[in-house]
Formats: C-alpha cells, sequence, structure tokens
C-alpha cells in the first residue's frame, strides 16, 4: 500500500511572458518552518541540494533572489493516518505572489527522501527553463573563482621573525663583555613583529599547481636607532590547490630574496624558505578571502651589529657582531580577484 501521499495544487500561473530568460531567474531563496529541527534542516539541506543540481544559484538573501521555495512543517491534525503535512510553496520576490503551492503527507522523515527531487521539481515548475548554455554559466559560477589564469593578490600581514642567539663567542653563549674591566652584560633572544603587507600577481598554469611572484613590505624599529626601517622582499610561491565547493586549501612552497638590510644588520641571509597554506573561501564570481600561515627558516646566520657600538660610551664592545639563527613565522590574511577562466 502507498503510504504517501502528493497533492500539487496550482494557485495561479504567470504568464510566460512575465518572466524575463535571464540568469536572474535562477536566484532562488530557501525558508521554511518545521515542528520538529531535524525535520527543518532535512528540507533546508536537501532542497538546497536539489536547487544547485538544477543549476540554481542559492542566496543567503531574500533580496538577491527572484523567488523563495518556502516550506512548513506542522503535525497533521487531518482525519488521514499521516502524521507529519508539509506545505510547500513559490514566491515570487518581486511583489510576493505564490505561484504554486503544494501538500506533502508524511509519518517518518526517511520516507521523504525518494520524494525530495519531485518536490522541488513540481514546486519550481513555473520558474522557466535555461537553455543548456544558460545553464552550464549558472552553474560555472560556483566553479569559475577557482579557476582563473591569474590572480591579483593583496594581504595585510603581520609577520613574527625569531632571532635565536648562536654565538660562542658571547660569554657563556649569552651575554656582551668588556674585556678592559671584566664586565659583562646578558642578552637574550629577539623576537621582532613587523606588521605589513603583501601584492603579488599569480599565474594558475595547471588545475592543480600555481605560481605567485610577490612583493612582501613590513615595517620593524631598528634596535640600536630610534627610527622605523621599512622592510622590502620578494617572494616565490609554488602553489598546489586543493578545491572544493565554496573552499580551497593551498599548500604551497615558498622562497623568500630580501631586497634591503636594516642598519642592524652586519650580514643578512640570502634568502628563506618553508612551507605554507592559505584557506580560500569563495567572495563573489571572481573573487577569494583567504587566510595565509607559513613558516621560513635561513641557512645562514643573521649578523647583528654589538648595539652599544653605537652609543656614545660604548660599555660592552666584544663581540662587535652577534649571530643569530633566524626563523619567521608569517600570518596573513587578503583578498585576491582572479582574471580570464581557464
Amino acid at each position: 500500500m502507498v503510504k504517501k501521499a502528493l497533492f500539487f495544487t496550482v494557485l495561479s500561473l504567470l504568464a510566460a511572458s512575465s518572466f524575463a530568460q535571464n540568469i536572474h531567474q535562477r536566484y532562488i531563496f530557501i525558508e521554511g518552518t518545521a515542528v520538529r529541527t531535524d525535520h527543518h534542516e532535512f528540507f533546508m539541506k536537501n532542497f538546497a541540494l536539489e536547487a544547485v543540481g538544477a543549476g540554481y544559484i542559492v542566496t543567503e538573501n531574500k533580496d538577491n533572489a527572484a523567488h523563495t521555495l518556502k516550506f512548513d512543517i506542522t503535525s497533521n491534525t487531518n482525519t488521514s493516518n499521516y502524521q507529519y503535512l508539509a506545505k510547500i510553496s513559490l514566491f515570487r520576490n518581486e511583489d510576493g505572489l505564490e505561484v504554486t503551492s503544494l501538500n506533502f503527507y508524511y509519518n517518518n522523515i526517511d520516507e521523504v527522501y525518494e520524494f525530495t527531487r519531485t518536490l522541488f521539481q513540481n514546486a519550481t515548475l513555473y520558474i522557466p527553463i535555461l537553455t543548456t548554455e544558460e545553464l552550464n554559466a549558472a552553474q560555472g559560477l560556483y566553479q569559475n573563482w577557482k579557476n582563473k589564469w591569474l590572480y591579483l593578490r593583496a594581504s595585510f600581514d603581520y609577520p613574527i621573525t625569531f632571532y635565536l642567539l648562536n654565538d660562542d663567542k658571547l660569554v657563556g653563549g649569552q651575554a656582551l663583555f668588556n674585556p678592559g674591566n671584566s664586565q659583562i652584560s646578558p642578552i637574550d633572544h629577539e623576537i621582532w613583529p613587523t606588521p605589513g603587507a603583501t601584492v603579488g600577481l599569480e599565474f594558475q598554469f595547471l588545475n592543480y599547481m600555481s605560481l605567485e611572484l610577490n612583493l612582501q613590505i613590513s615595517l620593524s624599529t631598528n634596535d640600536f636607532r630610534d627610527y622605523l626601517f621599512v622592510n622590502l622582499a620578494a617572494g616565490l610561491e609554488l602553489k598546489f590547490p586543493i578545491k572544493f565547493n565554496n573552499i580551497m586549501l593551498v599548500p604551497y612552497g615558498v622562497f623568500i630574496y630580501p631586497l634591503n638590510m636594516s642598519p642592524a644588520f652586519s650580514e643578512f641571509p640570502l634568502f628563506a624558505f618553508g612551507p605554507g597554506i592559505q584557506l580560500c573561501a569563495r567572495a563573489g564570481k571572481s573573487g577569494t578571502v583567504f587566510l595565509d600561515v607559513n613558516f621560513t627558516l635561513s641557512l645562514s646566520d643573521a649578523v647583528m651589529h654589538n648595539p652599544y657600538l653605537f652609543t656614545n660610551n660604548p660599555l660592552f664592545p666584544e663581540p662587535p657582531v652577534i649571530h643569530y639563527n633566524r626563523y619567521v613565522i608569517g600570518i596573513g590574511i587578503g583578498y585576491k580577484f582572479g582574471f580570464f577562466d581557464r
């Protein structure tokens, strides 16, 4: 015996001429109420999946959609043997007109699975059907943002640089000294947070691989002179995007070449390299917002001048330079805009 009944009632029909055959008709908003939370989640999730599969674009704001698909799940008070009644309606948002309404009776949410597509198709029957080309274009809006040939990237960064003492000429490996009076001055590791920014151009030459060339700018305070110094570096990043519907995980390797050196240093490492990862999320048809984290290290020492040598009375002049191991944890948040679909 069939345990389900589907009653479809057309309350009003819209003339075909009132629907323009354009992409805006494929924007749909979904909302609803239910006597049980799990039933509400079921209809929201499954109607959204059916909408995307049919080439619709589900919006988060009703004002951005041409139509609203609305459901209302209540306990059935009729004499039939079904426990729940689902009323499903389609509204035209420009004037609030109810285009279509249908009722569906059921006892258990599991019974609804096989009817979800039929319910969605019947409710949206009077939305004009797109051509194959228009349908592909609508579905492509979910993919274009991550499949561009070129991306222009800009981000705000907050790299934190760690200078770890590595000098056997220091007394006990951690103190400056004055050989004339045997006095010492203990020093510690240096940690320099340097807020800045990065701009770059990324070329996605394969679906799973891209190359970015960027310019990195950051500000730091010289350790023995009271002024800000602008650090500049060129970066090269080889990226391996892992793509999902609305996000991308992008592990990458980075190579950094410094373009100038603070006067605090006698010698500065020629380059730094390391791994990184970006978490990207869709922001419009061609844009991406991202969170970026990376770790880089330098193979050679960062060699700083002894700061006491730049005072009028150098109390602890030895050694004249101090060797450090250099590591950087980079954190950034930014936006990139894509050009030219692949």
